[in-house]
């Protein structure tokens, strides 16, 4: 990774959003009848910044930055244990509300980790084939084909693990298809942004990396 001059502020949104679901995916909302965690409406800007990673910077790059990601939410929850553990206070009357909230947070995490590793390197793995494989060209196409296989690979593998006996099973697959396109669909609106981002950063970093000879083993660092 060298030393560009917007490489870190997208690394740092990127471990932010991935950190803010850990205590907030288990929310389970309504969307047309349909139980759905409530991360479907900023979980999308994860594989957005993967889609901005793996276009300018490279497949590398990306893998590099989602381990940072994996890293960061360990971390997480390592200090949300240290505050289940602790004794709280005699004054402290609501504690049992912290324990209902963080306590989940491990399951949560153990799973929407390997769904986000999953889906993530599924989205950077076909963005970075198809930009070699089209030259470049039809930029806005790779972007919502890699969208589309990594959201449901991600979808899939959270919501059958991570919220597993919290969504029932009868409308289990409802809840992943409708989860996946709800989560397609943001990406989709800031489909335009996405490319004016990623065609300026080519620009001002004066990098358009493209993954030939790459090693795209999602286990190295």
């Amino acid at each position: 990774m060298q030393n560009y001059k917007f490489l870190n502020h997208i690394v740092f949104w990127n471990i932010f959003f991935a950190i803010i679901c850990i205590p907030t995916a288990g929310k389970l909302i309504d969307v047309m009848g349909i139980p759905l965690s409530i991360s479907i409406y900023y979980f999308p800007f994860v594989y957005i910044f993967g889609d901005i990673l793996t276009e300018v910077y490279g497949y590398a790059v990306a893998r590099r930055v989602l381990w940072y990601c994996i890293v960061a939410q360990v971390l997480t929850i390592a200090v949300f244990e240290f505050v289940i553990s602790y004794p709280p206070s005699a004054i402290m009357t609501n504690n049992q509300s912290y324990v209902d909230v963080l306590s989940a947070a491990p399951r949560l995490v153990l799973f929407g980790t390997l769904a986000m590793f999953a889906g993530d390197i599924a989205n950077n793995y076909v963005l970075a084939r198809m930009k070699v494989w089209t030259d470049g060209r039809y930029i806005s196409a790779r972007f919502v084909t890699s969208t589309l296989c990594g959201q449901m690979v991600n979808t899939a593998v959270f919501y059958i693990f991570g919220l597993w006996r919290m969504i029932p099973n009868r409308v289990l697959t409802k809840s992943i298809v409708v989860a996946s396109l709800t989560k397609v669909s943001v990406e989709l609106l800031l489909l335009p942004v996405t490319l004016k981002v990623s065609l300026w950063l080519k620009r001002i970093e004066n990098v358009d990396y493209f993954d030939e000879g790459t090693n795209f083993n999602p286990l190295k660092f």
